[in-house]
């Protein structure tokens, strides 16, 4: 090797030392959340014994499809700080010449709602865009440990249930809440990352059909169909319930291990979605220029 090669090389090498100490380098994308890489916990260890939510009517037993408890590892990604939102979808739209969401009722939002979090959109749509605007969407892992954080947070801001961190109906007389709100209005109730909304607002479609996790015994039967999960309930409220049994049932349903599926080509009032782009490798950040 020539001197001259050598030196570059090792200049080089210091720069990949020095970008490693600094993580890299370079902060997160616009709009979005570093998820540290490491270890985190998903799913859970509990069970309903006494078949409580299916007393109540509900589908299924508490906890039958998040068991058993996992302890699992995912290198650094970055997730959107929130939803995405009705400014952004639209501008999508009028680049690629898709569909905009039945409920615009047009090519356009309604005056006002730039900020709400796009809805009435498919599985399909909300990968679309994602397609369009270099990301993805989060599988259910990405999405549980953005919202839990490394340890066994039931929700995204602790341990202990609480409607006012989360856009969500606190009655069941008033079922819709305060309906649908701008991204960003309960940052109390923000992810250990500073992911928001995680919680509340609109149920958010993830990269994953509705299947077990690896041993769980739910019947088989239970997982039929080609259904798509989502994360993180809405601003909806649930069924018909005394006061008390209702605060449970949301309690219940706001955990951020809990799983609800859907027919991917649903578009319902309540469900958007966000993104989700790896973190550059070392390498991809010093010779990778499209990273």
């Amino acid at each position: 090797m020539s001197i001259r090669g050598f030196v570059v090389r090792n200049h080089l090498l210091r720069i990949a030392i020095l970008l490693l100490l600094s993580g890299c380098g370079g902060e997160p994308p616009a709009g979005m959340v570093l998820v540290a890489s490491g270890y985190f916990s998903m799913g859970s260890s509990a069970a309903d014994d006494a078949q409580q939510a299916l007393a109540l009517g509900l589908g299924k037993p508490w906890f039958a499809d998040e068991t058993p408890l996992r302890r699992l590892t995912l290198p650094d990604f970055y997730i959107d700080r929130h939803e995405v939102i009705n400014r952004h979808y639209y501008i999508f739209c009028q680049a690629t010449g898709h569909h905009p969401p039945p409920i615009w009722r047009g090519l356009k939002y309604p005056e006002g709602q730039g900020d709400f979090p796009v809805t009435t959109v498919s599985f399909y749509d909300a990968a679309a865009y994602a397609e369009w605007a270099g990301k993805r969407l989060p599988t259910e892992q990405e999405w549980e440990k953005a919202a839990r954080g490394p340890n066994e947070n039931i929700y995204p801001w602790g341990d202990r249930f609480d409607f006012s961190k989360a856009n969500i109906s606190q009655s069941p007389r008033q079922k819709i809440g305060q309906g649908l709100k701008p991204v960003g209005q309960h940052p109390a109730g923000s992810s250990v990352y500073g992911a928001e909304d995680m919680i509340g607002n609109v149920w958010e479609w993830v990269w994953d059909y509705y299947q077990p996790y690896p041993d769980n015994t739910w019947p088989a039967e239970n997982y039929a169909g080609k259904k798509v999960v989502v994360r993180g309930l809405s601003f909806l409220g649930v069924g018909h319930f005394s006061k008390e049994d209702y605060q449970h049932v949301m309690a219940m349903k706001a955990r951020v291990s809990y799983r609800e599926k859907l027919n991917p080509q649903s578009k319902l009032i309540d469900v958007g979605f966000r993104c989700m782009k790896k973190k550059p490798t070392l390498y991809q950040s010093l010779f990778d220029s499209d990273s």
